[in-house]
Protein backbone atom coordinates (compact mmCIF):
# COMPACT_ATOMS: atom_id res chain seq x y z
CA UNK A 1 0.00 0.00 0.00
CA UNK A 2 1.42 3.30 -0.92
CA UNK A 3 2.33 5.88 2.20
CA UNK A 4 -0.01 8.95 1.64
CA UNK A 5 2.36 11.64 2.37
CA UNK A 6 2.53 14.10 5.45
CA UNK A 7 3.03 17.51 6.37
CA UNK A 8 2.67 19.30 9.10
CA UNK A 9 1.87 23.61 9.02
CA UNK A 10 3.20 25.76 11.81
CA UNK A 11 1.39 29.15 11.71
CA UNK A 12 0.42 31.70 14.71
CA UNK A 13 -2.80 32.24 12.77
CA UNK A 14 -5.45 29.63 11.29
CA UNK A 15 -9.25 29.97 10.98
CA UNK A 16 -11.46 30.83 12.24
CA UNK A 17 -9.11 34.09 11.61
CA UNK A 18 -9.48 35.82 9.00
CA UNK A 19 -7.17 37.79 6.75
CA UNK A 20 -5.10 36.88 3.66
CA UNK A 21 -2.97 34.54 4.95
CA UNK A 22 -5.65 32.64 7.22
CA UNK A 23 -7.45 32.35 3.71
CA UNK A 24 -4.24 31.19 1.97
CA UNK A 25 -3.87 28.43 4.46
CA UNK A 26 -7.66 27.29 4.01
CA UNK A 27 -6.98 27.15 0.15
CA UNK A 28 -3.66 24.92 0.89
CA UNK A 29 -5.56 22.79 3.27
CA UNK A 30 -8.06 22.17 0.30
CA UNK A 31 -5.63 21.49 -2.27
CA UNK A 32 -3.12 19.16 -0.52
CA UNK A 33 -6.27 17.14 0.90
CA UNK A 34 -7.14 17.39 -3.07
CA UNK A 35 -3.85 15.82 -4.11
CA UNK A 36 -4.02 12.98 -1.26
CA UNK A 37 -2.00 14.47 2.02
CA UNK A 38 -2.80 14.28 5.11
CA UNK A 39 -2.26 17.84 6.88
CA UNK A 40 -1.70 18.54 10.37
CA UNK A 41 -1.62 22.21 11.68
CA UNK A 42 -0.18 23.69 14.88
CA UNK A 43 -1.83 27.07 15.80
CA UNK A 44 -2.67 29.11 18.32
CA UNK A 45 -6.44 29.80 19.46
CA UNK A 46 -7.81 32.81 17.87
CA UNK A 47 -5.11 35.87 19.01
CA UNK A 48 -6.37 38.79 18.03
CA UNK A 49 -10.91 38.31 18.54
CA UNK A 50 -12.29 36.34 21.82
CA UNK A 51 -14.03 33.23 19.65
CA UNK A 52 -14.32 29.82 21.41
CA UNK A 53 -13.05 27.16 19.09
CA UNK A 54 -11.99 23.79 19.56
CA UNK A 55 -8.50 22.78 20.87
CA UNK A 56 -8.46 19.40 18.47
CA UNK A 57 -10.41 18.89 15.32
CA UNK A 58 -10.07 15.83 13.27
CA UNK A 59 -11.87 15.80 9.49
CA UNK A 60 -11.16 13.06 7.25
CA UNK A 61 -6.87 14.20 5.94
CA UNK A 62 -6.89 17.21 8.20
CA UNK A 63 -6.11 17.41 11.64
CA UNK A 64 -5.87 20.81 13.73
CA UNK A 65 -4.06 21.11 17.06
CA UNK A 66 -4.96 24.80 18.54
CA UNK A 67 -2.50 25.84 21.61
CA UNK A 68 -4.98 28.30 24.09
CA UNK A 69 -3.02 31.52 24.68
CA UNK A 70 -3.35 35.23 26.29
CA UNK A 71 -5.11 36.74 23.64
CA UNK A 72 -6.80 40.38 24.29
CA UNK A 73 -4.91 41.50 20.55
CA UNK A 74 -2.01 41.27 22.38
CA UNK A 75 -0.22 40.24 19.10
CA UNK A 76 -0.87 43.26 17.10
CA UNK A 77 0.19 45.38 19.92
CA UNK A 78 3.51 44.11 19.62
CA UNK A 79 3.87 44.08 15.78
CA UNK A 80 6.17 47.54 16.56
CA UNK A 81 8.81 45.05 19.20
CA UNK A 82 9.77 42.18 16.53
CA UNK A 83 11.56 40.90 20.15
CA UNK A 84 8.55 40.69 22.51
CA UNK A 85 6.52 39.72 19.44
CA UNK A 86 9.23 36.55 19.25
CA UNK A 87 9.08 35.75 22.83
CA UNK A 88 5.47 36.16 23.25
CA UNK A 89 4.59 33.60 19.66
CA UNK A 90 7.60 30.97 19.87
CA UNK A 91 6.84 29.14 23.38
CA UNK A 92 3.33 27.70 23.22
CA UNK A 93 3.69 26.83 19.15
CA UNK A 94 6.67 25.45 19.60
CA UNK A 95 5.06 22.88 22.09
CA UNK A 96 2.16 22.23 20.39
CA UNK A 97 4.20 21.31 16.95
CA UNK A 98 6.28 19.08 19.22
CA UNK A 99 3.04 17.63 20.17
CA UNK A 100 1.57 17.49 16.84
CA UNK A 101 4.80 15.42 15.32
CA UNK A 102 4.92 12.98 18.26
CA UNK A 103 0.96 12.07 17.94
CA UNK A 104 1.25 11.79 14.42
CA UNK A 105 5.39 10.26 13.45
CA UNK A 106 4.50 9.67 9.61
CA UNK A 107 5.03 13.45 9.42
CA UNK A 108 8.25 14.18 6.95
CA UNK A 109 7.72 17.75 6.18
CA UNK A 110 7.26 20.67 8.10
CA UNK A 111 5.97 23.79 6.56
CA UNK A 112 6.07 27.06 8.46
CA UNK A 113 4.07 30.30 7.55
CA UNK A 114 6.24 33.47 8.33
CA UNK A 115 9.20 34.29 10.92
CA UNK A 116 7.95 33.01 14.39
CA UNK A 117 6.98 29.83 13.37
CA UNK A 118 9.65 29.21 11.04
CA UNK A 119 12.22 29.59 13.93
CA UNK A 120 10.06 26.67 15.70
CA UNK A 121 10.64 24.84 12.24
CA UNK A 122 13.95 25.42 12.29
CA UNK A 123 14.33 23.66 16.09
CA UNK A 124 11.82 21.14 15.61
CA UNK A 125 13.32 19.87 12.28
CA UNK A 126 16.99 19.22 14.04
CA UNK A 127 15.57 17.88 16.82
CA UNK A 128 13.08 15.33 14.56
CA UNK A 129 15.49 15.17 11.64
CA UNK A 130 12.40 16.35 9.46
CA UNK A 131 12.90 18.69 5.95
CA UNK A 132 11.82 22.06 6.83
CA UNK A 133 10.18 25.04 4.43
CA UNK A 134 9.45 28.52 5.36
CA UNK A 135 6.55 30.75 3.31
CA UNK A 136 6.36 34.14 3.68
CA UNK A 137 3.71 36.12 3.10
CA UNK A 138 5.04 40.07 3.82
CA UNK A 139 8.24 41.89 3.49
CA UNK A 140 10.10 42.36 6.28
CA UNK A 141 12.14 45.67 5.89
CA UNK A 142 14.91 44.19 7.94
CA UNK A 143 17.19 46.85 9.62
CA UNK A 144 20.54 48.10 8.43
CA UNK A 145 21.95 45.83 11.33
CA UNK A 146 20.95 44.50 14.89
CA UNK A 147 20.06 41.59 16.56
CA UNK A 148 16.51 40.96 14.52
CA UNK A 149 18.26 40.85 11.26
CA UNK A 150 21.04 38.40 12.44
CA UNK A 151 18.77 36.15 13.73
CA UNK A 152 16.41 36.57 10.51
CA UNK A 153 19.47 35.36 8.86
CA UNK A 154 20.23 32.50 11.07
CA UNK A 155 15.93 31.50 10.72
CA UNK A 156 15.94 31.50 7.30
CA UNK A 157 19.17 30.32 5.80
CA UNK A 158 18.21 27.01 8.44
CA UNK A 159 14.97 26.29 6.15
CA UNK A 160 15.84 23.45 3.34
CA UNK A 161 13.53 26.02 1.19
CA UNK A 162 11.87 29.50 1.45
CA UNK A 163 9.02 30.09 -0.49
CA UNK A 164 8.11 33.52 -1.28
CA UNK A 165 5.02 35.62 -2.66
CA UNK A 166 6.56 38.45 -4.70
CA UNK A 167 10.27 39.31 -6.56
CA UNK A 168 10.50 41.73 -4.08
CA UNK A 169 10.43 39.34 -1.30
CA UNK A 170 12.95 36.98 -2.80
CA UNK A 171 14.95 39.53 -3.25
CA UNK A 172 15.22 41.00 -0.10
CA UNK A 173 15.78 37.34 1.71
CA UNK A 174 18.50 36.95 -0.75
CA UNK A 175 19.88 40.65 0.22
CA UNK A 176 19.59 38.78 3.89
CA UNK A 177 21.76 36.56 3.27
CA UNK A 178 19.94 33.29 2.60
CA UNK A 179 21.40 31.24 -0.46
CA UNK A 180 19.68 32.35 -3.65
CA UNK A 181 19.31 28.54 -4.52
CA UNK A 182 17.06 27.95 -1.61
CA UNK A 183 14.50 31.09 -1.92
CA UNK A 184 11.57 29.92 -4.65
CA UNK A 185 9.10 32.02 -5.74
CA UNK A 186 5.39 30.96 -5.50
CA UNK A 187 2.32 32.01 -6.33
CA UNK A 188 -1.42 32.78 -3.98
CA UNK A 189 -4.14 31.08 -6.00
CA UNK A 190 -8.19 31.00 -5.28
CA UNK A 191 -10.98 28.49 -6.57
CA UNK A 192 -13.09 29.86 -9.15
CA UNK A 193 -15.74 27.88 -8.02
CA UNK A 194 -15.90 30.91 -5.38
CA UNK A 195 -14.22 33.81 -6.91
CA UNK A 196 -16.18 34.20 -10.52
CA UNK A 197 -17.95 36.29 -12.42
CA UNK A 198 -21.41 37.34 -11.29
CA UNK A 199 -24.38 39.54 -12.39
CA UNK A 200 -23.27 43.17 -11.05
CA UNK A 201 -27.20 43.94 -11.65
CA UNK A 202 -28.46 41.62 -9.21
CA UNK A 203 -26.05 41.94 -6.61
CA UNK A 204 -26.07 45.35 -6.26
CA UNK A 205 -30.60 45.03 -6.20
CA UNK A 206 -29.79 42.07 -3.37
CA UNK A 207 -27.27 44.52 -1.47
CA UNK A 208 -29.21 47.95 -2.15
CA UNK A 209 -26.41 49.21 -3.95
CA UNK A 210 -26.93 52.12 -6.24
CA UNK A 211 -26.04 51.78 -9.84
CA UNK A 212 -24.26 54.71 -9.93
CA UNK A 213 -19.77 54.85 -10.44
CA UNK A 214 -18.99 52.84 -7.19
CA UNK A 215 -15.57 52.18 -5.95
CA UNK A 216 -14.90 49.63 -3.12
CA UNK A 217 -12.21 49.56 -0.20
CA UNK A 218 -12.16 46.95 1.54
CA UNK A 219 -8.76 46.24 4.40
CA UNK A 220 -7.73 46.72 7.84
CA UNK A 221 -8.53 50.57 8.89
CA UNK A 222 -5.55 51.56 9.77
CA UNK A 223 -3.25 54.13 7.82
CA UNK A 224 -0.85 51.76 6.20
CA UNK A 225 -3.37 50.68 4.41
CA UNK A 226 -4.67 53.80 2.92
CA UNK A 227 -8.00 54.42 4.44
CA UNK A 228 -7.32 58.16 5.08
CA UNK A 229 -6.37 58.53 1.44
CA UNK A 230 -9.84 56.96 0.80
CA UNK A 231 -11.64 59.44 3.15
CA UNK A 232 -10.00 62.14 1.36
CA UNK A 233 -11.00 61.09 -2.08
CA UNK A 234 -15.09 60.55 -0.28
CA UNK A 235 -14.87 64.59 0.69
CA UNK A 236 -13.62 65.06 -3.01
CA UNK A 237 -15.85 67.48 -4.60
CA UNK A 238 -15.22 66.76 -7.65
CA UNK A 239 -15.70 63.11 -7.00
CA UNK A 240 -19.29 63.51 -5.19
CA UNK A 241 -21.14 61.29 -7.80
CA UNK A 242 -18.79 58.62 -6.91
CA UNK A 243 -20.22 56.24 -4.46
CA UNK A 244 -17.75 54.70 -1.84
CA UNK A 245 -18.33 51.84 -0.13
CA UNK A 246 -15.68 51.00 2.87
CA UNK A 247 -16.00 47.32 4.65
CA UNK A 248 -13.89 46.26 7.72
CA UNK A 249 -12.94 47.14 11.18
CA UNK A 250 -9.46 48.65 12.81
CA UNK A 251 -8.52 52.05 14.82
CA UNK A 252 -10.09 54.69 11.94
CA UNK A 253 -13.47 53.04 12.19
CA UNK A 254 -15.05 56.47 14.07
CA UNK A 255 -13.29 58.66 11.80
CA UNK A 256 -14.99 56.36 8.95
CA UNK A 257 -18.51 56.71 10.57
CA UNK A 258 -18.01 60.15 11.13
CA UNK A 259 -17.04 60.96 7.56
CA UNK A 260 -20.45 59.00 6.54
CA UNK A 261 -22.87 61.04 8.49
CA UNK A 262 -21.66 63.74 7.04
CA UNK A 263 -20.58 62.32 2.99
CA UNK A 264 -24.01 61.16 0.97
CA UNK A 265 -21.27 59.33 -0.82
CA UNK A 266 -20.02 57.00 1.65
CA UNK A 267 -21.60 53.50 2.68
CA UNK A 268 -19.55 52.29 5.64
CA UNK A 269 -20.40 48.27 5.92
CA UNK A 270 -18.41 47.53 8.52
CA UNK A 271 -17.15 43.60 9.16
CA UNK A 272 -17.54 41.36 6.49
CA UNK A 273 -17.60 37.61 5.94
CA UNK A 274 -16.01 36.41 2.71
CA UNK A 275 -19.19 35.20 0.87
CA UNK A 276 -20.37 39.68 1.66
CA UNK A 277 -16.96 40.90 0.49
CA UNK A 278 -17.18 39.03 -3.16
CA UNK A 279 -20.67 40.31 -3.00
CA UNK A 280 -19.66 43.90 -2.77
CA UNK A 281 -16.87 43.54 -5.00
CA UNK A 282 -18.77 41.87 -7.49
CA UNK A 283 -21.30 45.35 -7.09
CA UNK A 284 -18.47 47.90 -7.66
CA UNK A 285 -16.97 49.05 -10.66
CA UNK A 286 -13.25 48.97 -9.12
CA UNK A 287 -11.87 48.02 -5.79
CA UNK A 288 -8.90 50.36 -4.34
CA UNK A 289 -5.87 49.10 -2.89
CA UNK A 290 -3.95 52.37 -1.80
CA UNK A 291 -1.73 51.15 0.58
CA UNK A 292 1.52 53.45 2.03
CA UNK A 293 3.61 50.19 2.26
CA UNK A 294 5.05 47.60 0.56
CA UNK A 295 2.61 44.68 0.23
CA UNK A 296 3.84 40.94 0.48
CA UNK A 297 1.11 40.62 -2.51
CA UNK A 298 -2.71 42.19 -2.16
CA UNK A 299 -4.88 39.19 -2.10
CA UNK A 300 -7.68 41.16 -2.52
CA UNK A 301 -7.15 42.19 -6.38
CA UNK A 302 -6.34 38.84 -7.03
CA UNK A 303 -10.04 38.06 -5.57
CA UNK A 304 -11.36 41.50 -7.51
CA UNK A 305 -9.91 40.28 -10.78
CA UNK A 306 -11.41 36.76 -10.36
CA UNK A 307 -14.61 38.30 -9.90
CA UNK A 308 -14.44 40.77 -12.64
CA UNK A 309 -13.85 43.84 -11.07
CA UNK A 310 -10.90 46.25 -12.35
CA UNK A 311 -8.30 47.29 -9.53
CA UNK A 312 -6.76 50.46 -9.00
CA UNK A 313 -4.09 49.90 -7.03
CA UNK A 314 -0.76 51.49 -5.30
CA UNK A 315 2.15 51.47 -7.00
CA UNK A 316 4.11 49.12 -3.93
CA UNK A 317 5.62 46.33 -2.77
CA UNK A 318 3.81 43.12 -4.80
CA UNK A 319 0.80 44.60 -5.63
CA UNK A 320 2.64 45.51 -9.43
CA UNK A 321 2.89 41.08 -9.69
CA UNK A 322 -0.70 40.57 -9.33
CA UNK A 323 -2.24 43.37 -11.90
CA UNK A 324 -0.86 45.26 -15.14
CA UNK A 325 -3.03 47.42 -17.35
CA UNK A 326 -5.17 44.84 -19.07
CA UNK A 327 -6.91 44.70 -16.10
CA UNK A 328 -5.84 47.55 -13.48
CA UNK A 329 -3.76 50.42 -12.85
CA UNK A 330 -1.21 51.38 -10.54
CA UNK A 331 -0.55 54.71 -9.24
CA UNK A 332 1.01 56.61 -6.08
CA UNK A 333 -0.75 56.31 -3.73
CA UNK A 334 -2.16 59.74 -3.15
CA UNK A 335 -5.41 61.25 -2.87
CA UNK A 336 -4.39 63.36 -6.19
CA UNK A 337 -3.18 60.51 -8.01
CA UNK A 338 -6.04 58.32 -7.07
CA UNK A 339 -8.61 60.61 -8.08
CA UNK A 340 -7.31 61.53 -11.28
CA UNK A 341 -7.66 57.74 -12.04
CA UNK A 342 -11.08 57.50 -10.82
CA UNK A 343 -12.36 60.38 -12.81
CA UNK A 344 -10.43 59.02 -15.72
CA UNK A 345 -12.69 55.78 -15.02
CA UNK A 346 -15.58 57.36 -14.33
CA UNK A 347 -15.42 59.93 -17.51
CA UNK A 348 -14.45 56.71 -19.96
CA UNK A 349 -16.33 54.00 -18.54
CA UNK A 350 -15.56 51.90 -21.79
CA UNK A 351 -11.95 52.35 -20.26
CA UNK A 352 -12.96 49.95 -17.31
CA UNK A 353 -15.47 47.59 -19.81
CA UNK A 354 -12.41 46.95 -21.60
CA UNK A 355 -10.54 45.55 -18.20
CA UNK A 356 -13.79 43.83 -16.93
CA UNK A 357 -13.87 41.77 -20.09
CA UNK A 358 -10.08 40.69 -19.79
CA UNK A 359 -10.53 39.34 -16.31
CA UNK A 360 -11.46 36.46 -16.58
CA UNK A 361 -8.76 35.16 -18.98
CA UNK A 362 -5.96 37.10 -16.93
CA UNK A 363 -7.14 35.30 -13.56
CA UNK A 364 -7.14 31.97 -14.86
CA UNK A 365 -3.52 32.26 -16.17
CA UNK A 366 -1.87 33.02 -12.71
CA UNK A 367 -4.61 32.68 -10.26
CA UNK A 368 -5.31 28.94 -10.86
CA UNK A 369 -5.18 25.98 -7.75
CA UNK A 370 -2.48 24.55 -10.32
CA UNK A 371 0.24 27.08 -8.47
CA UNK A 372 0.03 24.61 -5.30
CA UNK A 373 2.46 22.53 -7.40
CA UNK A 374 4.96 24.61 -6.98
CA UNK A 375 4.57 24.07 -2.80
CA UNK A 376 4.44 19.99 -3.29
CA UNK A 377 7.65 20.10 -5.81
CA UNK A 378 9.78 21.71 -2.79
CA UNK A 379 8.09 19.41 0.01
CA UNK A 380 8.98 16.29 -2.35
CA UNK A 381 12.64 17.75 -3.13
Amino acid sequence: MKNIPEVLIVTSHFWPNVGGVETHLNDLVAALTKRNWNVTVATYTPLARNINVKKFEKKESLTVYRMPWIGNNIVHRLTPYPALEFLYLFPGLFFISLFAILKNPNIKVIHAQGLVPAAVALLLGVLTHRKKLASTHNLYFFPRNGIYKRISRFVFSGMDFVLCLSKQSVEELIRLGVKSDKVILYRYWLDFQVFKHQSKTAVRKRLKVSNSFTAFFFSRLIETKGVKIVLELVKDKKLADINFIIGNIGPFEDEVIKTEKKYQNLKYVGFLKPNEVRSYITASDVVLVPSLVDEGYGRVAMEAIACGTPVLAADRGGLNEVIDLSVGVLAEPSKIDFANVLLDFYNKPEKLIKMRNNTDKYAKKYFSENNVETIIEYYNK
